[in-house]
């Protein structure tokens, strides 16, 4: 149920892989903004359908597999409990699968770059001549193909599976993995307790080793992990003695060369000071798994990675000479990654149009975001923020995206609200020419991509 979503899609071409018939249904298979994915799932055999009950009616499946993104009155869900479908959460399919696959598990955390690390961990693992199966919330370009969408890679006999898992679920701890990642803690999902809570359950469940963010170190539990491993931001908020850490980059048109302490400079395909970060992150993870090569291929192995989807992904130049650039950032250290990273383009003002992935992650960032907007946006930039993407389900429709904007510039912050994308493009497009860049940026609604290339080519009037 909802396979249209980036996390369900994933999971159904690792079932296929597995050799279950899979079908699947969606509040809207035929969108504009899931034709692609939809194309391909169907190319690989699965059944797509209303989501409506009867197609889960008429093929009389041995289980039901459903997110927490769909509600408990759902159609499917309803027609499930009437015919006495076992139902089964995402979570915990993902886990029976990957169990079935065998190999090593490698299991992706934190509440920022978990997909682009994952994709990142996989393509470096590949480098080095390992064998991956990968299970993505993005799409991973150099995973692309006529087949596949790119949430989702497998080798013919993998030894490594490399996953993300999450935690606006707490979906995260069903999870067991041989080698597990905290990358972060952000503010998008739950409080910073709960989420610090989680996170160190996550650590404890997993059985070999785990790398953590130094800047963390204080706060996760301890762990008894016979390999663990530690690694550094930029610019680490505590002494990161021992840590894999970044100690600065210089940035090209092709991507930033990092350097790093204990293994030199590494060329990558990745903007931004996160990207760095990633980067040691990736270093610190393959620095604790056997039987890889020796630590000097390690930092080649990273220059294979080609990135993400809407993870800083360019569009291009519109007509009246902004360029426009597609992020999956949705709360508040992503957003002040991606506006940082445009801004060291050095390609003018930065636009940052956000549109927020439901109401309650709005109302959680409500607060964190006003605080940090002054260190965000430069002297000319600004943010305008679309209306709230609703994707169904129980929710009190508050805030809403005018009462935040109105709030933010009532504390003088230079941000605006607009009632819709044709608004927005107004406002982008109708401008005199002039350099700059439109910054995309939201998570969840897979029309927004589509939305960015209408910009690149909407005709000026």
């Amino acid at each position: 149920i909802g396979i249209g979503g980036i996390g369900m899609s994933g999971l159904a071409q690792l079932l296929c892989r597995l050799g279950y018939r899979v079908v699947g249904s969606d509040r809207d298979p035929d969108s504009p903004g899931r034709a692609t994915l939809m194309g391909k799932l169907r190319g690989l055999g699965i059944e797509l359908c209303k989501q409506d009950g009867e197609g889960l009616r008429r093929t009389r499946p041995d289980a039901v597999i459903y997110s927490s993104a769909v509600e408990a009155d759902n159609p499917d869900r309803t027609a499930a409990a009437e015919e006495r479908v076992p139902e089964i959460s995402r979570a915990q399919a993902l886990n029976a699968a990957l169990d079935q696959v065998g190999g090593t598990q490698i299991a992706i955390a934190g509440s920022c770059g978990k997909t682009s690390v994952t994709g990142w961990v996989t393509s470096a693992l590949r480098e080095l001549g390992q064998s991956v199966l990968m299970v993505c919330g993005g799409f991973v370009r150099e995973f692309e193909s006529e087949l596949l969408p790119g949430n989702f890679f497998s080798d013919g006999d993998p030894t490594w599976l490399v996953y993300e898992v999450d935690e606006s679920d707490r979906s995260l701890v069903a999870f067991t993995p041989d080698y597990g990642m905290v990358l972060n803690i952000g503010t998008d999902h739950h409080e910073r307790t709960e989420l610090i809570r989680l996170f160190s359950r996550f650590l404890g469940n997993c059985r070999h080793g785990g790398v953590t963010n130094v800047d963390l170190a204080n706060d996760l539990a301890p762990t008894t992990l016979e390999h663990q491993a530690c690694f550094a931001n930029l610019f680490p908020s505590r002494q990161a003695v021992g840590a894999v850490t970044p100690t600065g980059y210089t940035a090209s048109a092709e991507g930033i060369t990092v350097s790093v302490s204990g293994f030199g400079d590494v060329a990558t395909h990745q903007f931004g000071p996160h990207s760095a970060a990633n980067a040691a992150a990736v270093l610190a993870l393959l620095g604790i798994l056997p039987g890889l090569p020796d630590s000097d291929s390690l930092p080649v192995s990273l220059g294979a990675f080609k990135g993400v989807r809407q993870r800083f992904e360019v569009i291009g130049q519109a007509e009246n000479g902004v360029w426009v650039y597609n992020d999956y950032a949705h709360n508040v250290e992503k957003i002040a990654a991606a506006v940082q990273t445009a801004q060291e383009l050095g390609l003018g003002p930065v636009k940052a149009v956000f549109q927020p992935h439901g109401y309650g992650p709005l109302g959680f960032m409500r607060d964190a975001f006003r605080e940090a907007l002054p260190k965000i946006l430069g002297p000319e930039d600004e943010l305008v923020l679309l209306p709230v993407y609703y994707a169904g389900g129980s929710t009190s429709f508050s805030p809403t995206s005018e009462e935040v904007a109105a709030e933010y510039a009532s504390a003088g912050l230079s941000v605006s609200a607009v009632p819709s994308r044709e608004a927005a493009t107004a406002e982008i497009l109708g401008t005199p020419p002039k350099p700059g860049v439109v910054l995309v940026l939201g998570a969840r609604d897979p029309s927004l991509p589509a939305w960015c290339h209408d910009l690149r080519t909407h005709k000026v009037r």
